[in-house]
């Protein structure tokens, strides 16, 4: 798994993490939405944006930026 070069691409990861915890959350499976809210929302909740809108990678910590990565390289 090769870790992001540009912002523009942990950017990416980092909505493709997100967009998995959206269809788990709104699946209806609670097994499903029970794991995304104990493996992912704490991390989700951290992240911050600046003002232009765009994320702030300073705020992605350790395990959503592996969550993120990991995302990236399953859709490979």
């Amino acid at each position: 798994m090769i870790p992001p070069k540009k912002r523009s691409e942990m950017e990416h990861n980092f909505f493709l993490a997100l967009e998995d915890f959206n269809q788990r959350i709104n699946s209806g499976d609670k097994d499903r939405i029970e794991n995304a809210v104990w493996a992912t929302a704490e991390h989700i909740k951290r992240v911050k944006t600046t003002p232009n809108n765009r994320v702030d990678v300073s705020t992605i910590n350790k395990n959503m930026r592996l969550q993120a990565n990991m995302r990236k390289w399953m859709d490979v």
